[in-house]
């Protein structure tokens, strides 16, 4: 019963508010991606409870998962290339602008979870803990570095576009087959790292993929999403071949869906006072929601997974937006320190 009030919970984040028009001239943009992050960010929480919390309706929504990480990367990618498409010299500041709100927000989640763990259980971990970086920012990192080394290197749109996309290719195929020799063991994002080049690809042809699928939208949105079911279908059957099935073939599903979900927005507007909340919190409640879960798990006992699960919401939320109302400021002032230094240094 506790789950499926979760998941009505997660209906209602992303379906309530919608609107359907002719058209939609918020297609993708600020507004409509945030609301759809508050979404994924919950699909990405289902997908981190431990196995002994795990049930039906969780294991289902957590298949969507890398789909959320995927979007994630999509996004981000996604707004980069329209500011640089509109503002060329943008690529002169670019860590000065990014780098702040990666690295401070991490510290502080890292401080806060320290401080907590210490005084609340007598958890003493080395202080070299605090300069912990998520394996998912790593990537995100890894991902701008592209972006940037391609800009440096190229001035034409379409060379820089081209390489950069080359170079989270090539990152992606060398850390899977990394990981299938065992040399790399934490968790990486190969298949959704893909997300960015998509999301290269859609701020490109953003103006000629509105008007070819907004016209007929909803037969062009069933036939991806029976595409979806189908490459689904066949993921689960042919998953465990190396390569083609847990590689060539999970990235054409993840096509499919996003292109499910891009096609839906050419026409229906997402967003509410709750989606739009989650998704002004989303990076924070992705580096949160470990932390809690792992103290959960480790420091109480359930009967319940339901209990377990919404407790890890509950608590995972009201965590990450007390820590975005400290970094907020604090990502201000990182931003203006690397401006000071860069102009000190150019005089």
């Amino acid at each position: 019963m506790v789950m499926i009030l979760a998941l009505i919970f997660l209906l209602v984040d992303i379906l309530y508010g919608i609107k359907v028009s002719e058209v939609n001239s918020s297609f993708f943009d600020k507004n409509n991606t945030q609301a759809m992050r508050g979404f994924w960010c919950l699909v990405v929480i289902f997908a981190h409870i431990p196995v002994s919390y795990q049930n039906r309706i969780q294991d289902m929504i957590s298949s969507f998962g890398y789909i959320a990480i995927t979007f994630f990367f999509m996004t981000s990618a996604y707004g980069l290339t329209l500011s640089r498409d509109s503002h060329p010299e943008m690529i002169v500041s670019f860590w000065r602008k990014r780098l702040p709100k990666l690295i401070i927000v991490s510290i502080v989640v890292d401080v806060f979870f320290y401080v907590i763990r210490l005084l609340m259980f007598g958890e003493y971990n080395s202080p070299l803990s605090l300069l912990y970086i998520d394996n998912w920012v790593r990537w995100l990192i890894g991902c701008f570095l592209a972006f940037w080394i391609a800009n440096k290197l190229f001035k034409e749109e379409k060379k820089w576009k081209i390489f950069a996309s080359i170079l989270v290719m090539i990152g992606s195929l060398v850390t899977y087959n990394l990981s299938k020799a065992g040399i790399m063991t934490s968790t990486i994002w190969p298949t959704e790292c893909y997300g960015f080049i998509w999301g290269i690809a859609l701020a490109t042809i953003k103006t000629c993929f509105f008007n070819a699928f907004s016209k007929n939208w909803i037969y062009k949105m069933l036939a991806c999403l029976v595409l979806s079911l189908t490459l689904g279908g066949l993921y689960l059957q042919y998953k465990w071949i190396p390569f083609a099935g847990d590689y060539l073939l999970k990235i054409l599903l993840g096509i499919a869906i996003t292109m499910f979900i891009l096609i839906a927005n050419t026409r229906i507007y997402f967003g509410n006072k709750i989606s739009m909340f989650l998704g002004g919190i989303s990076f924070e409640l992705y580096l949160v929601h470990g932390y809690v879960i792992n103290i959960l798990d480790k420091y109480y006992s359930w009967d319940n997974s339901g209990a377990f699960i919404v407790c890890s919401f509950v608590i995972s939320i009201t965590c990450a937006y007390f820590i975005h109302l400290i970094d907020k400021n604090l990502i201000g002032m990182g931003k203006n320190i690397c401006k000071y230094r860069m102009e000190r240094g150019h005089s």
